[in-house]
């Protein structure tokens, strides 16, 4: 399967097919087992190179409960090695409708609210390549356009995006192009409808 930059995916299959796993290797954060691929024409196997170009957000987030959402959002800056700067960070918190409890400890949170963070961090970071693992798990309609709009703004700045979903409606509906995997292998691909 060949994708375009700046088009979005939507990835679907039964629970334990593979679509996190597949999403931590476009990542970089596991190396296949088996197979080859590219992202950006970097090696599957070339982890480094390719976290530089891909935000990956899992289904729980990589939030920490003692933190404050400011502070987790600077952290990733910082980790992603980037300057944690004030404006970045609120202007990202504003994004995701959070600016009004920027200092309040994660620990407080919804898990609507720590989906939003978790989206928040995805923003900050300049990536070619958005992984998002069922992104509109436990977010209301709200939350949901919130996502929305975010893959159409990915899309517009040029940017690829990769929904994975079990539930695949509403990724179906954002997508350009689709894949289904089960057991681990792809079963189909192609553009969408």
């Amino acid at each position: 399967m060949e994708v375009p930059l700046g088009t979005v995916v939507a990835l679907s299959g039964p629970n334990g097919a593979g679509k996190s796993t597949l999403l931590k290797i476009l990542a970089g954060l596991l190396a296949p087992s088996a197979g080859e691929g590219e992202v950006f024409g970097h090696s599957l196997r070339s982890g480094g190179a390719l976290r530089a170009q891909a935000g990956y957000l899992p289904g729980r987030g990589y939030l920490y409960d003692e933190l404050t959402a400011a502070e987790n959002l600077r952290f990733t800056r910082r980790m992603s090695g980037l300057s944690p700067s004030a404006k970045i960070l609120q202007e990202s918190l504003e994004r995701v409708g959070l600016a009004s409890v920027a200092g309040e400890r994660l620990r407080t949170f919804s898990t609507g609210m720590r989906k939003r963070l978790a989206l928040a961090q995805l923003l900050i970071r300049p990536v070619r390549i958005a992984l998002l693992d069922e992104p509109y798990s436990g977010l209301d309609a709200e939350g949901e356009r919130l996502v929305d709009d975010i893959v159409s703004g990915c899309r517009a700045d040029g940017r690829s995006v990769v929904l994975a979903s079990h539930r695949s409606g509403r990724a179906v509906e954002q997508a350009d192009f689709k894949a289904a995997l089960n057991r681990g292998r792809l079963e189909l691909a192609g553009q969408s409808a």
